[in-house]
């Protein structure tokens, strides 16, 4: 029985054994029946928020979004956010609230296509181009956009943004999309400069994936770790301005006059901070939300409401189980092999993904083209194969459970809260692990002490659900490089830094592609961390929107812009 043992943290521990009359099931099946309980369960639990939020509607005034198809300004739209957005285009807290929110207010140099998740054209410079050495990129800016305090944009800021996230007093969250750059020089008030170590072809792909361009006149000076006025009242380039913040439940934009591309047509955007997925999709059928993200599970019910519209495409994204390589018993890779061996990720992408998604083999998808290395195969499921690496790595079972030196294997799996189909995971990850013979405490906790748990280096857990986005070039030095600035799961392999050094530099593809083969080999023989699956992305949307790109969900936010309400 679930219990709350601290504030926004539930506590599920898996100790118990099957009985005599289960034995003749594999734990496979055992798990098909339950995932088909927990799903008995969400559906009930849906159709009861479902009529919350239907009876919420006819009543709702003054700042709810019960009436989300007009308002007297020409229109508006409401998304979902898993918790709140601050707006720090340095250490972008809380990650995904705020990547999402980011995408309206702020601009880039150069952004994904809507016609393609990786096709770049320009964002704030109309052209760019590389040195005859390779050690410079060229951009030349726009001269008509204005921040939206009405100051100009001009070369200064990029500069200025470039040096901070060098920094390394700041606490940059993408910084290592800039490793190689050594910083910016500012040519003119509209052409600016960046100057790498060595050549980086694929600077301009790494440059889209959220480097905003932050504000020099409002920011020069200040420690870019704590900018609290400034995220109170955000300033950027983007398409919409931030008109309200009210954490905890909402942030509202207005449609920026001045923008570059032209006044959008959709005037208001409403941010609505909603972490519990039942309630997004009971949101969806009514039409007090617009646009969100949905898991595969969900899909059926909102297609069943005929006013949702869908697109579904394959991520550049892994969804794991972190292990910290640093804590006992995973600092072991014969371990972090064997608990892989014990999970039958296929039955969970059936039975809980309902096929919306690939087994992994590792970091890389074929959303990455000729950089997957499709040589490599899923670890199997193979129960008798784990126990045997347990054994070779010095483990025995003391009373079903595995054990090395007197130390019993017993663990914590973290998971946020709020998301059924992530929490249903979990529970079946702990299931298969405590059958294998390791004690599995489930911690269901809120997505503040989630991102917190990671927030050192190692992190502060021994293991953790978790997913990444990245852009769809093949460096992921950030994630398992030694000095990685998210990988707090504490991965190292001296080999696997010098190929990413070597392929960053690489301008030859067929010379890039065997690099990144070769990583992608050396991670899989360590097992750095679980690989669940390649998930794809289903972003629904309400259908009176019109003009929404095929792209993924974070990409097609970037174009809202362009979007119109019908009826």
């Amino acid at each position: 029985m679930p219990h709350r043992s601290a504030v926004g943290k539930r506590s599920l521990s898996c100790r118990q054994r099957y009985s005599t009359k289960e034995s003749t099931m594999s734990i496979s099946q055992k798990i098909e029946r339950d995932i088909g309980s927990l799903q008995s369960i969400r559906h009930s639990r849906r159709t009861f928020v479902g009529g919350v939020a239907a009876a919420g509607a006819a009543v709702a005034v003054g700042g709810a979004i019960g009436t989300s198809a007009q308002d007297a300004d020409g229109g508006q739209i409401s998304f979902a956010l898993g918790g709140d957005a601050t707006l720090n285009p340095f250490t972008w807290p809380n990650q995904q609230p705020t990547i999402l929110v980011c995408k309206n207010v702020f601009s880039t140099l150069v952004k994904y296509s809507d016609e393609g998740d990786s096709q770049i054209i320009g964002d704030l410079a109309t052209t760019w181009e590389a040195s005859e050495d390779g050690l410079a990129w060229t951009f030349n800016l726009r001269d008509d956009v204005l921040w939206h305090d009405g100051e100009p944009f001009t070369a200064e800021d990029v500069k200025f943004t470039i040096e901070g996230l060098l920094d390394p007093a700041v606490n940059a969250q993408f910084r290592t999309n800039l490793t190689g750059v050594t910083g910016a020089e500012v040519i003119d008030d509209h052409t600016v400069a960046i100057h790498t170590e060595v050549p980086l072809g694929s600077l301009p792909l790494v440059l889209a994936y959220n480097i905003a361009i932050a504000p020099a006149h409002l920011l020069e000076g200040q420690n870019l770790n704590e900018i609290p006025e400034f995220v109170q009242q955000p300033i950027g380039t983007g398409p919409y301005k931030v008109e309200s913040i009210t954490h905890g439940d909402q942030m509202v934009l207005k449609a920026n006059e001045d923008y570059f591309e032209g006044v959008p047509s959709i005037q208001t955007l409403v941010y609505r901070v909603i972490p519990d997925v039942n309630q997004i999709v009971a949101q969806l059928q009514t039409g007090e939300l617009d646009m969100a993200e949905i898991p595969a599970a969900n899909r059926a019910t909102l297609e069943g409401s005929g006013n949702v519209s869908f697109t579904s495409t394959l991520e550049t994204s892994t969804f794991c189980i972190y292990t910290n390589n640093h804590r006992f018993p995973f600092d072991d890779a014969t371990v972090r092999r064997a608990a892989t061996h014990a999970i039958d990720r296929q039955v969970i992408v059936d039975q809980l993904l309902l096929g919306e998604a690939e087994i992994a083999t590792g970091p890389y998808s074929s959303a990455f083209g000729d950089f997957f290395n499709a040589d490599l195969e899923p670890i199997s499921f193979d129960v008798e194969a784990g126990a045997t690496l347990m054994t070779e790595a010095g483990f025995e079972q003391v009373d079903g459970i595995w054990s090395k030196d007197g130390q019993a294997v017993e663990i914590e799996l973290y998971v946020d809260q709020g998301n059924p189909v992530r929490e249903q995971l979990a529970q079946v990850v702990q299931q298969f692990l405590q059958d294998f013979g390791f004690t599995v405490n489930l911690q269901i906790v809120e997505w503040s002490v989630y991102i917190d748990i990671t927030s050192e280096r190692p992190g502060k857990y021994d293991a953790r659900t978790g997913w990444r986005f990245t852009a769809p070039d093949p460096d992921k030095s950030s994630e398992y490089g030694t000095d990685g600035t998210v990988n707090h799961y504490g991965y190292s392999n001296p080999e696997v830094d010098e190929l990413f050094d070597q392929g960053r530099t690489e301008v030859d593809h067929e010379k890039r592609v065997e690099i990144y083969h070769e990583i992608q080999r050396l991670i899989y023989d360590d097992t750095a961390i679980i690989w669940m699956y390649y998930p794809k992305s289903i972003f629904a949307f309400n259908s009176r929107i019109q003009g929404v790109p095929e792209v993924n969900y974070r990409n097609a936010l970037l174009y809202v812009y362009k979007m119109t309400i019908s009826g």
